[in-house]
């Protein structure tokens, strides 16, 4: 788009040169299915059982399938979803098949071209999903509503409720019963984890269940998880206001976007939507300028939104491992220090544990704390107990915590010489 800032375009061509097979709104897989009418949630309605994997950026031994079901919105209302699931070679099993992690994937973007399972290397590649599968896991995960599927059966689109917990929950739980209902080779039994929005999926997955138990849930791990916006005062807390508004608004009635963004804020959602930005030309989008009022958290629908969609101070259901870096800048510690302390505190016999990672940030907290969630992931299909109440805690690093690699400084590209591979 012309006039843009220069960091933004650069941003928007990248995050388009990484779409598998072009954009959403044009590939057929993506379209509403007419069963989407009358269908229930956790409803299968599309099944790709052999993805052609030649434009994606996947592990070799590895292959793709994706799937459209139907989920709930926060509201309630049914809403197709769609979703990837990523296959081992060898997997491991259970007594009733393949064991199951429910992949909750962080921000990717808001558009429905933000889509992971449109993307050549499923978004967060190595970080989560690859080394799940590489582990033998069969990898259920889901897009998020709104993310890839644009429109309801009625045409309407879908807007993606961005940080909506309870929502992505859903979308979470629902994936798991329609990638079990397309492949009865896969377990009944699950783990959910989660990274950043994912992690605030899955931690509300943690309490959804609490009140809605399923079939097979064995328990949920939250990385660097969002909490709420409410308990957020840093810098990025007013971007998180900027990108949720339109999700807001297609679910609490009464509230408009205008009645936070300022009109260059307006400007800059309608832009991000205009030209199906993800989650980097967003932030780039949103990075300067005057968006959101000073005081837009005390607008009543934004308050009531905080209550009802934050985690935190809510009964669990099963062991929930929270793994957060202490240098965080983007869901900050004290936020969820509070949110782990309230709900201590107001349930204790809820099987809570809190583990911290002294100088980590937001993503590296992934990669750093791998090997303590694969065992935990692996002791939860072993059967092994969790004692009740709640655990707090810090990992040692075996240098220095100054001799590590900070932040990623990497991304996949295709290989076009046979010398690009190992």
């Amino acid at each position: 788009m012309e006039g843009l800032p220069a960091p933004v375009l650069d941003a928007l061509r990248f995050e388009k040169s990484n779409w598998a097979v072009g954009s959403v709104l044009d590939g057929p897989f993506y379209q509403c299915p007419h069963e989407a009418a009358q269908a229930t949630p956790g409803s299968l309605l599309r099944l790709e059982k052999d993805v052609n994997t030649a434009a994606y950026l996947i592990p070799g031994g590895t292959a793709l399938s994706r799937i459209v079901y139907q989920s709930e919105k926060l509201d309630g209302t049914p809403v197709p979803v769609s979703a990837f699931i990523l296959w081992p070679y060898t997997a491991r099993s259970q007594p009733d098949g393949y064991a199951v992690v429910a992949w909750a994937h962080g921000t990717s973007g808001a558009d429905p071209d933000a889509a992971p399972s449109n993307h050549k290397n499923l978004w967060q590649h190595f970080l989560g999903p690859y080394q799940l599968a590489l582990q033998g896991y069969v990898v259920v995960a889901t897009d998020y509503a709104g993310l890839g599927v644009a429109k309801d059966p009625s045409g309407e689109p879908i807007m993606h409720e961005y940080l909506a917990s309870p929502s992505q929950a859903n979308d979470v739980i629902y994936s798991v019963k329609a990638a079990s209902d397309a492949f009865p080779e896969i377990s009944k039994q699950f783990v959910v984890v989660g990274h950043s929005q994912g992690g605030g999926a899955a931690w509300a997955v943690a309490q959804r269940e609490a009140a809605r138990p399923s079939p097979g849930y064995l328990g949920a791990i939250a990385i660097s998880p969002y909490t709420s916006f409410l308990r957020e005062e840093g810098k990025f807390a007013p971007l998180m206001g900027v990108a949720m508004c339109r999700g807001i608004a297609s679910s609490m009635s009464g509230f408009d976007p205008k009645d936070i963004l300022t009109p260059e804020g307006e400007k800059r959602v309608a832009i991000m939507f205009q030209s199906h930005a993800g989650v980097a030309a967003a932030m780039a989008l949103f990075a300067q300028g005057d968006l959101i009022r000073a005081d837009w958290k005390e607008n009543p629908h934004i308050h009531q939104f905080g209550l009802l969609t934050g985690n935190g101070g809510k009964d669990l259901r099963g062991p929930l491992l929270v793994i957060h870096g202490e240098c965080d800048p983007m869901n900050s510690p004290s936020a969820v220090r509070e949110a782990a302390g309230k709900t201590a505190d107001l349930f204790p016999s809820a099987q809570l544990e809190l583990v911290w990672l002294p100088r980590v940030t937001h993503a590296p907290a992934m990669g750093a704390s791998q090997r303590l969630w694969m065992d935990w992931i692996a002791d939860r299909f072993g059967g092994v107990e969790v004692k009740s109440g709640y655990k707090e805690s810090q990992l040692a690093s075996a240098r220095p915590a100054t001799a590590y690699h900070k932040e990623q400084n990497w991304y996949l590209e295709a290989a076009s010489k046979f010398y690009h591979t190992p």
